[in-house]
């Protein structure tokens, strides 16, 4: 009897411990997908791929001029965007290839959206054209199509089924690039004025009628940066940012208007940080030098005062201008008044969301681009809306200046009016583009604005008729500059026919 007891015993002691090691071999057994969920890249964590449910509605094919009633549908599933610190472990819904060099078109998102796109669609599709860049936060703030979670207000149905707009692209082969317009944001603005600027007691607008977001404030950086990674969710391949600055102008208000300035409170700008440096170490080497050229003058003084010979005086008058001309060169001190450093620190602010967008869409694995205002190429920068050329660029993948030859004054770069020559506005903007280009050790890909509109604002005598001869020399002088890559803008989606997009 004790002997079955014992042997009783025994069994259940090893039937323990097998439960246990089974328990302990599925701990450690991996995910059968192959991506462990909690596996770090790059010491990142995965979230899962997020899952995407839509619908669609017919659409205007003209931009609207007033903001439509929301409709009552269904807003599109989206799953909570991974945090930064995560790399999504994402695998796109839609596979593109970069094509041999991208020639695209804008496309509003309520032509995206509507009757309008089949004819966008057939001139892709008959033509060298092979983009399109898509807005999806327009110029006004929403977002072009109903997302849900804390975006879901922004949203607006102008493109009711997102994901079949990204199945149709696929399958007609056209590269998706996202545009998302960025501190141009007047919905925001108006829900949050303390992200916005103040003038007296309302939210500033400009003559426009539109209003800005802060560019100092990390949390208008997030809410573009979320609204890029819905579109990245969505299969798009591209993030096209616009509107990265301050409003133009703004510096001669910065004075009057209220505004935070987040982190950059007391933040000491980049530039000063340098300028200090280069001028310690210019100071340094002036005084050591004058030293040096001083020392000789005294001595070609005495010898002249012991032999006033013509040779002596030859050499103690030598040594006087070389002391002279030395003075002449002083290092100068920088300006750091409190005036030039609230216009480095835009500098910083635009600057510094770029750079932060990019590193935060990098798990995504998608190409990262800037629109940016021509002129900027032009100038060591333009610190009035806190556009530095070289600093964008250095952060991007693409570099899109707008160069539009009706965006030009009159005069600039020799051209008398700029509108009505432009193969010669284009060929004169790409040697100002190469020349920054050749100051970086990585420059990013060239890919131009052009125009396809007529700017009858300009006035009589100083604009011509758009059509497929105008964009044909722009395309042209481009070509004839090694650049073979552009973007044809037109604000209502009317392409001129028949243009010649590879010379």
């Amino acid at each position: 009897m004790k002997k079955q007891v014992l042997i009783c015993l025994m069994l259940g002691l090893a039937l323990m411990l097998s439960a246990c090691q089974s328990s302990q071999d599925a701990l450690t057994t991996p995910n059968p997908s192959g991506q462990p969920s909690g596996a770090p890249s790059s010491g990142l964590t995965t979230t899962p791929t997020p899952t995407l449910e839509s619908t669609v509605m017919p659409t205007s094919t003209a931009m609207p001029t007033s903001t439509p009633a929301a409709p009552s549908d269904a807003p599109l599933a989206i799953s909570p965007t991974p945090a930064a610190t995560q790399t999504p472990g994402f695998v796109p819904p839609f596979h593109f290839e970069y094509p041999d060099a991208v020639r695209g078109i804008y496309v509003t998102g309520w032509s995206a959206g509507g009757e309008r796109m089949s004819k966008l669609l057939s001139l892709v599709d008959n033509t060298d054209l092979n983009a399109m860049v898509i807005d999806i936060k327009d110029d006004d703030g929403y977002i072009t199509f109903k997302p849900e979670g804390k975006l879901a207000e922004f949203g607006q149905p102008y493109i009711k089924d997102p994901k079949a707009l990204l199945k149709t692209l696929e399958e007609h082969k056209i590269y998706p690039i996202a545009r998302i317009v960025v501190f141009k944001d007047t919905v925001m603005a108006k829900k949050r004025s303390d992200l916005s600027f103040i003038d007296g007691s309302s939210i500033w607008r400009n003559s426009n009628g539109d209003s800005f977001i802060n560019p100092f404030l990390k949390e208008t950086w997030d809410h573009n940066v979320e609204v890029a990674k819905l579109a990245v969710e969505l299969g798009f391949k591209e993030i096209q940012f616009d509107y990265v600055r301050f409003p133009e102008g703004f510096e001669s208000r910065d004075n009057v208007l209220k505004y935070a300035m987040g982190d950059y409170k007391d933040k000491k700008p980049t530039k000063f940080v340098q300028e200090e440096k280069d001028y310690a170490e210019a100071s340094k080497k002036y005084q050591e030098d004058l030293a040096s050229l001083e020392l000789k003058l005294a001595d070609a003084s005495n010898a002249y005062n012991s032999e006033k010979s013509e040779a002596n005086k030859k050499v103690m008058d030598d040594a006087q201008k070389n002391v002279s001309d030395l003075k002449k060169g002083a290092p100068r001190a920088p300006d750091f008044s409190d005036k030039a450093r609230m216009t480095q620190l835009r500098v910083d602010a635009v600057s510094d969301f770029v750079a932060y967008a990019k590193d935060q869409l990098k798990p995504y694995g998608v190409d990262v681009s800037v629109d940016i205002f021509g002129y900027s190429a032009t100038l060591p920068e333009a610190p009035g809306i806190g556009q530095n050329f070289n600093r964008i660029a250095s952060s991007v993948d693409v570099i899109s200046s707008m160069i539009y030859p009706s965006h030009w004054s009159n005069g600039y770069f020799g051209i008398s009016k700029p509108d009505k020559e432009p193969y010669n506005l284009v060929a004169e903007y790409m040697k100002a583009e190469k020349a920054k280009f050749a100051q970086l050790q990585s420059p990013p890909q060239s890919r131009p604005w052009i125009q396809d509109f007529t700017a009858s604002w300009l006035g009589a005598g100083n604009y011509i008729k758009y059509g497929k001869a105008e964009v044909d020399a722009q395309i042209k002088a481009l070509h004839d500059a090694g650049v073979q890559e552009y973007l044809i803008w037109n604000a209502n989606n009317n392409y001129s026919e028949g243009v010649t997009y590879i010379p």
